[in-house]
């Protein structure tokens, strides 16, 4: 039976955030210093928004500051005869006696209003604004005044060109590759080498994808992975730990580096050095264990990422938010926001809309059309600005009630460290404040808090759990700390197997596989226990 293509109506049942919802989540996730810029910015595009901290300077002040120096310039230019009065006098709109369409600079007036949409900044100036052009931002921010100074500009730009710009590995490696001279074809798959290294320095991407997507065949692949693998630094370009560490052995030329060079050559060798093996491994190499010993020593002084040193990440600087001090016996969640720019909604703007709610006697259409579009574009405003504050409360109520229900859940942090952690879902700090999951998430994200032990990521406190005999439950944070106590505690002529670890755990009540023991310490970076034997 043929198909036939037939319209059919459907409904379905979906969610959309509305922009106030997306703008309050926006919060809600922001950390600090990205809540400060965020503020800033609706403040310096909002006009009903001020600042109310005495020790920033009002983006208020700063414009009308601005404007009145605009004013006096404009009375002494002698070409400027369209101007009548200063900027705080009758051309500010609805400000007139008269009726209302004879504003020339209200909002609704097509013939007034600023190229992108803008509107004038307080009700008491309608110029001024337009005139600053790229110089607003300068001005509007931290630290900005109305004076240009030129040693100042000086000395701010020569400071932004001291900043050196950090060159990534892949420029390093490109800047080599332009220099080697070789032929077009094999240059773009050397290309496609460079691109595929990871920030350490290693070819993650099979050789055979990278030879497949430039249609070019093994052999040639090989070929452009040993140029690349020519550059500088040693070691860049290995698909694992054991290449990256032979090329730079095979890289220093002297005797003393043979027996490592043969070991580092064969997998087993190599696997059985790491073991400390000595015996297997200068069999396997057909070396002398005294030469396999030293071949160790020399083998843990290269760089196993030779890529590390072109890292561009840039260092990321955290401001906790809370602060947990003791207070009768319990711990107190206490929000650290004296560095959060305090705003509000100008007072002068909320009577100007209740003025332009009234219609003066005498009004024309034209001016009544005016009025109303005055006002709606006040309103709007001010129901954004409103918006805000609400966003910025409820972000900072539920961090509070967040920050609380941890410091409740987690009692044993504060005296013991991560040791003293209890396994805690995100679920259950939802359930306690009475909130979704997913916010908790959002509100735990990148928030830090400052604590006897330094500074936390709120979201460290959630950790997962084992079981013990007695029914409850043991953090994996505490396991980890206790696995790592036994070790620093054992005899280094018989260190602990990782069975006996768990042996050791089973005794206390806490069920650990043995492939648990070793996964955990792994993650402590604690050697085998034949490589512990001293």
């Amino acid at each position: 039976m043929p198909l036939s293509l037939q319209p059919q109506q459907r409904q379905t049942q979906t969610m959309a955030l509305t922009p106030q919802m997306q703008q309050a989540l926006g919060l809600l996730q922001a950390p600090l210093v990205e809540l400060r810029q965020k503020i800033r910015e609706e403040v310096s595009v909002n006009p009903v928004l001020e600042l109310e901290d005495p020790s920033e300077r009002s983006i208020d002040a700063e414009r009308e500051d601005y404007s009145a120096a605009a004013s006096e310039e404009r009375d002494f230019d002698e070409d400027s005869d369209a101007v009548t009065g200063p900027a705080t006098g009758e051309g500010a709109p609805g400000d007139q006696e008269g009726p209302a369409g004879d504003a020339p600079d209200s909002p609704g007036s097509a013939d007034q209003e600023s190229p992108d949409g803008e509107a004038p900044s307080s009700p008491e100036e309608t110029e001024g604004l337009a005139a600053l052009g790229a110089d607003a931002d300068y001005l509007y921010s931290d630290g900005g005044n109305n004076e240009y100074d030129p040693d100042a500009e000086e000395r701010r730009q020569f400071l932004f060109d001291s900043i050196p710009a950090r060159e990534s590995l892949q420029e390093h490696l490109m800047l080599q590759l332009a220099q080697a001279g070789l032929p077009e074809a094999e240059t773009q798959l050397c290309e496609q080498i460079v691109g595929s290294l990871d920030t350490s320095g290693y070819l993650r991407t099979p050789l055979e994808e990278i030879a497949q997507g430039s249609f070019a065949t093994m052999p040639q692949a090989e070929r452009a992975l040993a140029v690349v693998q020519g550059f500088s630094p040693t070691g860049v370009g290995a698909r694992d730990l054991r290449e990256c560490l032979l090329l730079q052995i095979r890289a220093d030329p002297s005797p003393a580096t043979r027996p490592a060079e043969r070991i580092l050559a064969s997998q087993e060798a190599f696997e059985a050095l790491a073991a400390r093996r000595f015996a297997r491994a200068a069999s396997l190499a057909r070396v002398t264990e005294d030469e396999a010993e030293e071949a160790l020593r020399a083998i843990a002084r290269l760089d196993p990422r030779p890529g590390r040193q072109f890292a561009s990440e840039p260092a990321a600087y955290v401001r906790p938010e809370v602060e947990y001090v003791e207070a009768d016996g319990r711990w107190i969640a206490r929000l650290l926001d004296d560095d959060l720019p305090r705003v509000r909604v100008s007072d002068a703007w909320r009577a100007r809309a209740a003025r332009l709610a009234e219609a003066p006697k005498g009004e024309t259409a034209a001016a009544s059309k005016e009025r109303r579009g005055t006002r709606k574009w006040i309103e709007e405003r001010l129901r954004a600005g409103d918006q805000l504050l609400r966003g910025i409360e409820l972000r900072q109520s539920t961090l509070l009630a967040v920050a609380q229900a941890i410091a409740d859940a987690q009692p044993g942090f504060f005296e013991r460290g991560r040791a003293g952690l209890r396994p805690l879902t995100m679920a259950q700090v939802a359930e306690r404040v009475g909130i979704h999951e997913t916010t908790v998430s959002r509100t735990v994200g990148g928030k830090y808090a400052r604590t006897p032990f330094g500074l936390a990521e709120l979201r460290s406190f959630f950790v997962g759990g084992l079981a013990t005999a007695d029914g409850e439950a043991a953090s994996t944070d505490a396991v980890k700390a206790r696995l790592k106590a036994m070790v620093d505690a054992e005899d280094p002529a018989a260190p602990l197997s990782d069975q006996k670890i768990a042996d050791l755990f089973a005794e206390s009540g806490v069920k650990l596989a043995r492939r648990t023991v070793a996964k955990y310490r792994d993650e402590l970076r604690i050697p085998v226990a034949s490589a512990r034997r001293v």
